[in-house]
């Protein structure tokens, strides 16, 4: 479900933050005893739906000596229990590497969402002092700065979101102001509010369109289409991708305008 709303082109880093850290606290919370067993259950309940054995069957052992290095070395204990190997090299090793994942996600959007995050809700901030209004600013500007180029003023935009915060509605979205400002023709009295909000807006949640593309591609280069250029190759895979927005375009009207700008005949 985290992922259906982690490809959904409105979610944002917000909101995928929230979700990701709901989706940590619910993989650590498996990782116990308790959940294992009702994991098994589960399991061999649908094993019987299914008509399908759900006992462990054992291995065949094969006990390894290893040469000692030193004396005081243990003896290795191998898990013999079916069940307890599965445990350990499964189940735990499973939910491990998606913690795993979810940190590294969770760790980089966490940080951008500590720079933007005042931009969630510009209506609170009329509620904030300005000296932590202006320490949020001055943390986007660094942010948005290349050497000596920079995208945004922080004493600007500090006075800016000050100006906007008393006119926009409750519990507005940063896209609900934008809006905003685009309606009341307001872009030229505030362009770092502006220039932020842009950026704030285009900042990807996740990757699923280029993941797409690639498992699209297994399907449209086939055996028989080897020799596709890359050119071709790349519109295939778009439209593949694009399906919705390939659907609703005209094939006649669009044929039509690629007749007239290819025409080379002048008409005297």
């Amino acid at each position: 479900m985290i992922s259906k709303q982690l490809q959904a082109k409105e979610f944002d880093i917000r909101d995928a933050v929230n979700q990701l850290g709901e989706t940590k606290k619910f993989l650590v919370g498996h990782r116990s005893d308790a959940d294992f067993e009702q994991t098994l259950v589960d399991a061999g309940e649908l094993a019987e739906e299914l008509d399908v054995p759900s006992l462990f069957e054992p291995d065949p052992i094969r006990i390894r000596k290893k040469r000692k290095q030193f004396t005081c070395e243990a003896d290795d204990e191998p898990v013999y229990n079916p069940k307890e190997k599965f445990k350990v090299n499964f189940y735990f090793a499973v939910i491990n590497t998606a913690i795993h994942s979810v940190e590294e996600r969770f760790i980089l959007m966490q940080q951008i969402s500590s720079v933007f995050g005042f931009l969630y809700d510009v209506y609170s901030l009329q509620n904030t002092t300005p000296k932590q209004i202006m320490e949020h600013c001055l943390n986007l500007e660094q942010a948005l700065q290349h050497g000596e180029s920079k995208d945004i003023d922080a004493f600007d935009l500090c006075n800016e979101l000050q100006a906007i915060a008393r006119r926009v509605q409750k519990s507005a979205s940063p896209q609900d102001g934008l809006n905003f400002i685009w309606k009341n023709k307001l872009t030229n009295s505030v362009p770092n509010t502006v220039i932020a909000l842009r950026i704030l807006l285009t900042l990807p949640v996740s990757v699923a369109s280029g993941e797409r593309s690639f498992s699209k591609l297994k399907l449209i280069k086939t055996y028989m289409r080897t020799s596709v250029l890359q050119q071709r190759l790349v519109g295939l895979s778009t439209l593949s991708t694009e399906h919705d927005i390939a659907c609703s375009i005209d094939l006649e009207e669009l044929v039509s305008k690629f007749a007239e700008l290819k025409a080379w005949k002048n008409k005297f």
